[in-house]
């Protein structure tokens, strides 16, 4: 009688931990897009570049094109995630596009995340600008519409990144196809002088 009356209570526990724990399990499913874990990474500004003469800020359209505008807007506003050490990719706030790469170098924005196309090394330069090369391909990210083979020689490759300073009221929702766009095969790109742009990082430094 002894042993009948503790063998219920030596295989119930069993019973209860061996069930639940493949339950729980099958309801588990990950996220795909790199942006929705651990938003408090998230970087959000402009990304400046400039040679000589000229400057500008990088920006996508809804449509999915890469362009300079002169000033900042919507759509130069990004958000940068770090996915790895030294690596990282660039989305577009207001057009939810991320900032892809194919082979031959040429940028274009894209609704969905792709690794080897999306993903840029970012390397940090001595002069506080920072320059972004795609970690599949290695061509850096420029804004220049001419290819060379010294790759890393490509004008408007060095970007600076900018505190976004757009206001509700200074901006308006429109696309960026009302804003000036530049001719990057042109020698001025926005038909001025030598002198009448500075780099905004003089005034970020002071």
């Amino acid at each position: 009688m002894f042993l009948f009356t503790i063998r219920p209570f030596l295989y119930l526990p069993c019973f209860f931990l061996i069930i639940p724990l493949p339950i729980s399990l099958s309801f588990y499913l990950p996220d795909s897009n790199p942006l929705l874990s651990f938003n408090t990474q998230v970087r959000e500004g402009h990304l400046y570049t400039e040679n000589h003469r000229h400057g500008m800020y990088l920006q996508m359209a809804l449509d999915g094109r890469v362009t300079g505008s002169d000033a900042q807007t919507l759509y130069s506003l990004l958000q940068l995630k770090s996915v790895k050490p030294g690596h990282i990719i660039i989305k577009g706030k207001s057009s939810s596009m991320f900032l892809c790469m194919d082979s031959g170098g040429h940028l274009r924005g894209q609704s969905h995340y792709s690794e080897a196309d999306c993903t840029f090394r970012e390397l940090l330069l001595a002069d506080g600008y920072t320059r972004f090369l795609s970690s599949y391909y290695g061509f850096p990210v420029s804004l220049a519409s001419k290819r060379s083979p010294e790759r890393h020689a490509l004008p408007f490759t060095r970007f600076l990144p900018l505190p976004n300073t757009l206001t509700g009221e200074s901006v308006s929702e429109r696309p960026p196809n009302d804003q000036r766009h530049f001719n990057m095969d042109s020698e001025d790109l926005l038909g001025i002088s030598v002198n009448s742009m500075g780099s905004p990082q003089f005034s970020v430094d002071k």
